[in-house]
Order: C-alpha cells, then sequence, then structure tokens
C-alpha cells in the first residue's frame, strides 16, 4: 500500500509518513488512521468536526469521481462508465500500485483499487470481503469513523421502520408511534422535509393517537409526560399543538408545570420546543430537580435537566447563559466510567445529547465522547437496533450529532395541517368502516328534520363524525363551549341555544324514529362513540327544567 498524507503545514512536519510500499494489515491500518487523526488534530479538526462534520460531496453508499462526481458504490468497476471522466473504471483489473485516492488492493480475480475509507466499513466491496476482514471483534479493537456511524445510524433506521405493520389499516406505528416519529425526524430530517407522505402518515397517526385517548377520558387523565411525547410528535409533522381541535396542548402543559413545585423536565423541554417561554422559575425548578436526582443517583433525569436548560438557553429573551449549567454538565462527565459508558446504553445516549445541546466543542479532558460512542456502537445488534426501542430512540439523535433540542417545525413548509386536511384523510382511509345515522330535530314538535347516512371508520368519537358530518352538508355546522377541555354544542345550523326560551342542543340515541324511543346522552360528542349502525340524534327543544 502506498500512503500519502498531507504535511506542508509547518507545525505537523513531525506526523508526516514518506510514501511507502507494504502489504496492508491490520498494523499498517491503525497506523494510518492514527496519523492521520494526530495530523486532523495539528490541522485545527477537533473529535466533532472529524465524527460528524463532514464535507464529503458523496454520501457514505456513493464513490467519488475524480471530477467531484457522485456514482453508487456497486457502479465502481462494473466495466460501464458511470463517471463522467471515466474514472470509475480506472485500477480495476489492475497488478499494479494501487493510487492513493483508492489505496486498497482487492485480491481476488477482479484485483481492483478501492477508496481506503471503504475499509472496515460493513460493506462488501471486494468480491472476497477482504476489506471487512479482521475488522470489528469481540474487543472492540476498531477507530470509530464516521463510516461506521453513518452505517450504525441507517442500520437503525431501518429496524425502526420494520416496526410499521404495512397490513394494518390504522396505527400501523404501534403506541410509540410519537418516539418514532421524534426519532426518525432527529436522525434524518430530509425524510419529513422531501416525503409528505411520511410525515402525513405520522401525523395522522399521533393525531388519531391522541385523539382516541380523549374520546374515552379528559384531557387531565392523560399523563404529562404523554402530553410531552404527543407535543413533540406534533411538532416534528407540522401539527400546531396549541391548535390540536379543541385543545392548547400547550397551555394545558404550562398550567400544569405552573401548579406543583417540582417539574419534570422532559415536560419542560417539550414546552421550550413549543415555544413556550421558560421562566427563571423554571429553570429553578430544573436546577432543583438536577441536584435532587444526583442525590437519588437518577442520572437519566439529569441528562434530561441538562437539555431542557441547554433548550431554555437558546430562547430569545435568555433566562440563562450556557455558561451557567457548566457546573451541571461536569456533573454528568463524572459519571462516566472507564469503558466509556454512563451505567448502560440509553443513559449514555441521554448524556451523549445533553453535552451536544449544552457544548459547542467536546470537553476531551473530562468526557471521551469518543469512547462513548464505540460502546454505543459495539451495542448495536445483528438487527440494528440497541437491544430494544428505547434504547434505540436516544441513540439514533446522537448518530446524527442531534438532541431532543433539535426537536423543530422550522422543516415546515407549508402550514400547519389544518383539521379539515386531518379529517379528510380520517375518512378516507382504509379499513373497518361503519354505518352510522346522524339527525337534526328542531323544534319541540321536530318542525325541521334533517338525516345524514355516513360511512366512517369504526371506533371514532362522535365529535369526528360531526366534524366530518358538517364538511359534507354546511346545514351540520356547529359551534361549540369548551368545559373540562371536552367541546360541548351550543349551536347547530346557526340556530344558537336560547337560555331565555330554554331552548337547549340536546344529545339523544334512538333505534327507531318515534319521540318515545329515545334516551338521552349527557357526556361531551368527545366523550361518545357510536357503534356500528347507530343512530344518534341532536334535537333543539325544550330543556326538561324549563318544562
Amino acid at each position: 500500500m502506498r500512503i500519502f498524507t498531507a504535511s506542508s503545514t509547518e507545525n505537523c512536519k513531525h506526523f508526516n509518513i514518506e510514501g511507502k510500499c507494504s502489504r496492508l494489515g491490520n498494523k499498517v491500518l491503525a497506523l494510518f488512521e492514527t496519523r492521520k487523526r494526530q495530523l486532523e488534530l495539528c490541522l485545527g479538526k477537533n473529535l466533532r468536526q472529524r465524527l460528524f462534520r463532514s464535507n464529503e460531496r458523496c454520501n457514505f453508499y456513493q464513490y467519488r469521481c475524480l471530477n467531484n462526481d457522485c456514482i453508487e458504490r456497486t457502479q465502481l468497476c462494473n466495466g460501464r462508465y458511470d463517471c463522467t471522466d471515466n474514472s470509475d473504471e480506472g485500477f480495476c483489473d489492475y497488478s499494479g500500485y494501487c493510487p492513493d485516492h483508492r489505496a486498497f488492493m482487492c485480491h481476488n480475480h477482479q484485483r481492483k483499487c478501492i477508496p481506503l475509507n471503504w475499509i472496515c466499513d460493513g460493506i462488501l466491496d471486494c468480491y472476497d470481503g477482504a476489506d471487512e476482514n479482521d475488522c470489528n471483534d469481540k474487543k472492540g479493537n476498531f477507530n470509530v469513523k464516521q463510516e461506521f456511524i453513518f452505517k450504525s445510524m441507517v442500520s437503525a433506521q431501518n429496524w425502526i421502520r420494520l416496526l410499521r405493520k404495512s397490513e394494518y389499516s390504522v396505527r400501523r406505528w404501534g403506541s410509540d408511534v410519537e418516539r418514532i416519529a421524534v426519532a426518525l425526524f432527529l436522525s434524518n430530517e430530509t425524510v419529513f422535509i422531501e416525503n409528505d407522505a411520511v410525515r402525513n402518515e405520522f401525523a395522522y397517526e399521533s393525531s388519531l393517537s391522541l385523539l382516541s385517548r380523549l374520546a374515552l377520558k379528559k384531557i387531565e387523565d392523560v399523563s404529562s409526560t404523554e402530553l410531552a411525547s404527543y407535543v413533540n410528535a406534533f411538532i416534528v409533522t407540522c401539527i400546531d399543538p396549541r391548535k390540536f381541535y379543541v385543545i392548547d396542548l400547550v397551555r394545558e402543559l404550562r398550567k400544569r408545570a405552573d401548579a406543583t413545585n417540582y417539574t419534570n423536565p422532559y415536560v419542560m423541554l417539550a414546552l421550550c420546543n413549543a415555544g413556550e417561554r421558560i421562566t427563571v422559575q423554571d429553570t429553578e425548578k430544573l436546577i432543583s430537580v438536577f441536584w435532587r436526582a444526583s442525590r437519588e443517583f437518577w442520572k437519566d433525569v439529569q441528562a434530561l435537566a441538562v437539555l431542557a436548560l441547554a433548550c431554555a438557553s437558546k430562547q430569545p429573551h435568555k433566562v440563562l447563559d450556557m455558561e451557567e449549567i457548566s457546573e451541571l454538565t461536569m456533573e454528568l462527565k463524572k459519571m462516566q466510567y472507564r469503558n466509556g459508558t454512563v451505567e448502560n446504553i440509553k443513559t449514555t445516549a441521554l448524556v451523549m445529547q445533553a453535552l451536544f445541546a449544552s457544548e459547542t466543542e467536546a470537553d476531551e479532558d473530562h468526557f471521551d465522547e469518543e469512547k462513548a460512542l464505540k460502546q454505543i456502537l459495539l451495542a448495536q445488534k445483528d438487527d440494528g437496533s440497541f437491544g430494544n426501542f428505547m434504547n434505540t430512540y436516544y441513540v439514533l439523535p446522537v448518530l446524527n450529532y442531534r438532541s431532543l433540542v433539535n426537536i423543530s417545525s422550522s422543516h415546515c413548509k407549508t402550514p400547519l395541517i389544518n383539521e379539515t386536511e386531518a379529517l379528510k384523510e380520517l375518512m378516507n382511509q382504509v379499513g373497518e368502516k361503519w354505518s352510522i345515522k346522524f339527525s337534526l330535530w328542531i323544534g319541540n314538535n321536530r318542525t325541521i328534520e334533517r338525516t345524514l347516512t355516513l360511512n366512517v371508520p369504526a371506533n371514532i368519537s362522535f365529535y369526528r363524525i360531526m366534524e366530518f358530518a358538517a364538511n359534507v352538508d354546511k346545514k351540520y355546522r356547529f359551534e361549540y363551549n369548551v368545559r373540562n377541555g371536552k367541546p360541548y354544542i351550543y349551536s347547530i345550523s346557526e340556530i344558537q341555544e336560547d337560555p331565555e326560551n330554554g331552548m337547549m342542543w340536546l344529545l339523544f340515541t334512538t333505534t327507531s324514529d318515534s319521540e318515545g324511543d329515545v334516551t338521552q346522552i349527557m357526556k361531551s360528542p368527545a366523550d361518545v362513540v357510536p357503534k356500528n349502525k347507530q343512530h344518534l340524534v341532536f334535537w333543539y327543544k325544550c330543556a326538561a327544567w324549563t318544562q
């Protein structure tokens, strides 16, 4: 192998390696990587620049032609010119020394030269797999490279995508849809920018998940951490969490945060991601939580507290500076074990996220990020996961140099998805449909009657059905008040309740058109889930207390 290094920089002369030829072995490769890393440090490249901030034109799965064009790496030496300068078919059936831009010789029937950074990157480029021999042994004797991190991230993303049940008509992503959306966004936000279908499916699934919860429970029965997960998912899928049907989720979370002396860092982080102003009192609570968690050895909570504080420090009004949390980040760094981990893979990933969010450069004197990354890479299973969903959820952002602080809606080119569009998607979905009859009776003697028979997805709330009816027939348009986070109807077809005359809109269920065969429903429409072929009636009549 002929090894070349850039060496004109005055301060780096002692790192030069004279050009030489040798058979490639693990020792030579290790020497090359060590000298390359020393040179990068001497030239001002720190750890994060070396591992995450790539200036390469071509991605991991591509070959860079001599004229800087990019082709798929499988097109190298395929017997056809794919580079416009034909450089991809040079050094393909070759017996001389490989050039420095393709310094590794595949010793098989083809004898092609490949780029040195393709060695030990997890992809077989040589016919006999020589480029992947003796690479990643069980002892972890390898150097962390950009190529390894990227390959690991793609494998984890593919494992996440396999969680999708394509045979299902709804809830294809299961109960973890909110976290899945966030993990995929933070590891590759271009998926949400360039593929509206993917983003919209996550938007629909996550909104349906919360609506289904609210159809059976009051908003107060949904925990704050669950609401925080919905807020984060809605942000990345371009749904406005402040205008989610009749509920302002951000306001609800803020109300809960203000009602107690203790605050959950994850809830505060969601509020910050949603643009809610973080106050001095909020930061004091977070710092208090951090030190309490330190006494209890809750390292995950400490990392989340630093993430929330880092987010707060980036807000325009600045209630604290990043320097003010340096004492907290130093506490996180003290937790690292000799092998690079912080307790386990999940906690290691959370601490890495906290350091990414709070420090612009790695503090290599107090925390070995490279060793931590190596342990994370070694923990990856053959299926691409990191052992379970929770580990993979926290690791994926780290592999893309991101954290939960990077949750954002800045990629949303169009206005946030409105209720009408979400409703259309719901009604047009494939799957079981139920026939629901919805009538309006106006007057004590039913002077005016209207009836719609609607085919709607099974197990949705009557409130959603009312919305659908209002889009089908404007006579069914309605207005409502909000009580305890639930909608209560006071006007339909532009006919408002008349308290002086005791005329009210009352909800009934019936099995026939007979007035004697009706049963009043005292719940909000959001709490009513009709059965197949059920008949529901909103009747504008005198309330019982007026008779």
